[in-house]
């Protein structure tokens, strides 16, 4: 008996918005900011934004449709976001 797996939906290049270089749809943005607050969301993606910035030439970063994949709760981005905003709180000072 053959597995069967439901394939995602393919996303349309016109659901796809883009902030700065960093290209979601509404829905993934709405996602973001429902599981991880409007403010670190935001600064997530100026990070992600910046990042892209200077790494143009990167193939992951050009192929991709959306970068919501980078946005993972155990990944890098998020839990860097986490600490410069509590670092900024900390000390007394807004990097974001």
């Amino acid at each position: 008996m053959k597995n069967e797996f439901t394939r995602r939906n393919k996303i349309s290049l016109n659901e796809v918005k883009n902030f700065g270089n960093v290209r979601l749809t509404e829905a993934q943005f709405l996602r973001l900011i429902d599981t991880y607050g409007e403010d670190l969301a935001l600064f997530a993606i100026k990070l992600l934004d910046e990042k892209i910035k200077f790494n143009k030439n990167v193939s992951k970063y050009k192929k991709a449709v959306t970068h919501y994949q980078h946005f993972r709760s155990d990944g890098k981005l998020i839990n860097f976001a986490l600490e410069v905003m509590n670092s900024s709180e900390k000390y007394g000072c807004i990097l974001y």
